[in-house]
């Protein structure tokens, strides 16, 4: 599989998650509170190199990855996700600058289940959620306990393992993540043709 079949078919996964969350927050009434973006602003995030593949490959495109690379490896200590936009106020709360890019933990948080002892699958969302949105929170606890249809995060993970299993089995935090994203896309096409912007490779 080459590289850019990899990025297509975590597109697709992640296509396919985000009609999943559509049905589940239609049925449930669940959504962020709005301007809120504590989940991003949360150090100890963790996700794959894998999930941030699309990013990466996007930022190639762009002609964009090696200036996010560098940016990455001369700010280590920032703990903060890279992908805030950096234009907001410093006192502002969220907004991913990369958003059609973000990677499978952004997409899933706060409104799908893991399964916890017994395999009960339990919502896994956010404290904000839960105190100002407490009807919809209750629906969508109600909702996974009648078994009817929701996203369940380890589903979604194994699909992209499947991909890819040595950029989609170990966690990292998330800018070391999207920086292994960034050295796999560069490393695959270090003696090969990158993608322009508008053309696929």
């Amino acid at each position: 599989m080459t590289l850019y079949q990899k990025v297509q078919a975590v597109n697709r996964i992640f296509n396919q998650l985000d009609k999943d969350l559509d049905s589940f927050q239609n049925s449930t009434g669940l959504s962020c509170v709005a301007n809120c973006g504590l989940c991003c602003l949360k150090p100890d995030i963790n996700a794959t190199a894998l999930e941030f593949l699309p990013l990466a490959y996007h930022l190639l495109k762009n002609g964009e990855a090696e200036e996010w690379l560098e940016d990455l490896q001369n700010d280590k200590d920032n703990k903060i996700c890279p992908v805030l936009n950096k234009v907001i106020a410093p006192d502002s709360k969220g907004f991913c600058s990369e958003y059609a890019h973000r990677g499978l933990i952004c997409r899933l948080f706060g409104f799908s289940a893991m399964l916890h002892k017994n395999n009960t699958p339990t919502l896994v969302t956010c404290k904000p959620i839960k105190e100002q949105k407490t009807e919809a929170f209750n629906n969508a606890k109600a909702h996974i306990a009648a078994n009817k249809k929701y996203p369940l995060i380890s589903n979604y993970y194994m699909q992209l393992r499947s991909i890819d299993e040595s950029l989609g089995e170990e966690l990292f935090p998330i800018r070391i993540a999207l920086e292994k994203a960034i050295y796999a896309v560069l490393g695959y096409y270090a003696y090969r043709r990158a993608p322009r912007k508008g053309k696929v490779a």
